[in-house]
């Protein structure tokens, strides 16, 4: 299995008011070119897609046309990303379920249930091979706010203790002990976050 991993793009990014959408333009092409010489299989995209939470409406079309060519060209090619700091959660994922018809999964924000449970099968993401069979599954996690984590009390003795530090290792550690469980025999598990 052939993964291509890839962050921080900053779509819609000026530098010193100078525009950099044909830099950016340049560099997608690159990577289309990239996953079709490389055979990839996955591409994941971790996090800071856009320069910020509120980007242009030409940012966002550079994204979905480069979705949609990149699935053009390598027809099988599984597609995750996840949300950075940078990235409006709510916005990135909102074509969510039109993109997962394509193949794209986008994780951006950690959502719960009804109690108040973090809804850990959202991270977990299948990954195919060239088969089309299950090969990996990779545990996409996003930027973690405070507000994200599970909250952990500290123990009595510790006066360093960081709550979010330790809700965002609690975190990753039940995301990837569910990966464990859905894995079958010889099946990756990669974690991106």
């Amino acid at each position: 299995m052939r993964l291509l991993h890839t962050s921080d793009w900053h779509l819609g990014q000026t530098l010193h008011n100078f525009d950099r959408t044909y830099e950016h333009q340049c560099f997608l092409d690159w990577l289309l070119d990239t996953i079709v010489a490389e055979e990839a299989d996955v591409l994941l995209i971790a996090g800071d897609v856009f320069d910020n939470a509120n980007p242009s409406a030409a940012s966002q079309r550079q994204l979905y046309r480069f979705l949609q060519q990149a699935r053009a060209r390598s027809p099988r090619l599984d597609i995750v990303i996840i949300a950075g700091n940078h990235d409006s959660p709510g916005r990135l994922e909102a074509p969510g379920p039109l993109l997962e018809a394509h193949g794209t999964r986008v994780v951006g924000h950690v959502a719960r249930d009804a109690e108040g449970s973090i809804d850990l099968e959202r991270f977990i993401v299948p990954l195919s091979g060239a088969d089309g069979q299950v090969r990996a599954w990779c545990v996409a996690i996003p930027f973690l706010r405070p507000g994200d984590v599970p909250r952990v009390a500290a123990p009595a003795t510790d006066d360093a203790f960081d709550a979010y530090l330790a809700g965002i290792r609690l975190l990753y550690q039940q995301a990837c002990e569910l990966a464990r469980a859905r894995a079958g025999e010889g099946q990756a598990i990669l974690a991106m976050g």
